[in-house]
């Protein structure tokens, strides 16, 4: 596997989302699979229901000698019992960048745009293994809660640990 190359300091990262950005797609999709392996139609899919509101995919690119290149990726997705909340799901960086701020420079815009923009009050998520990552960065553990219908009921994964943001005042 080849590394992707690696943005000079005056080559500036870009946070935007997947919808206004389609030739990106490939690249994403990509991204994404190498951390969680799916289908491409399935993937494709996914990030084909971004738009304005929610979901959004949101990717962090960076100009390489002239090729925008996709470092990482976050998907917003609502939740239907709070509608003052949001999900965040597959945020993922690319292995050879992580450890250089790329995932709090992304999480940081994900967070702006969900409380400044959609003026939503609090962000959810959900990790295996990034506990310490998310909780530098002001997430707290909290209860599991229901992503998917309407009533709050609980999801019990046992692998997972949830974590909660809320709007600064």
């Amino acid at each position: 596997m080849t590394l992707p190359p690696q943005p000079a300091p005056s080559e500036p990262f870009k946070v935007v989302p997947i919808h206004k950005h389609r030739e990106l797609m490939d690249q994403c999709i990509a991204l994404i699979n190498s951390e969680w392996p799916r289908s491409y139609s399935a993937r494709l899919w996914s990030l084909e229901s971004s738009k304005e509101t929610l979901p959004t995919s949101f990717v962090l690119t960076a100009n390489v000698k002239n090729e925008t290149v996709v470092l990482a990726h976050a998907k917003l997705s609502p939740i239907p019992a709070d509608r003052e909340a949001v999900f965040v799901e597959s945020v993922v960086v690319t292995r050879e960048r992580r450890g250089q701020g790329i995932g709090r420079m992304l999480m940081q815009e994900v967070e702006n745009h969900c409380f400044e923009k959609l003026h939503l009050k609090k962000i959810y998520l959900s990790t295996i293994d990034q506990e310490a990552f998310y909780a530098k960065l002001g997430y707290t553990l909290c209860s599991a809660i229901n992503i998917f219908g309407s009533r709050p009921t609980l999801n019990k994964s046992t692998k997972k640990t949830w974590m909660f943001k809320s709007k600064p005042h």
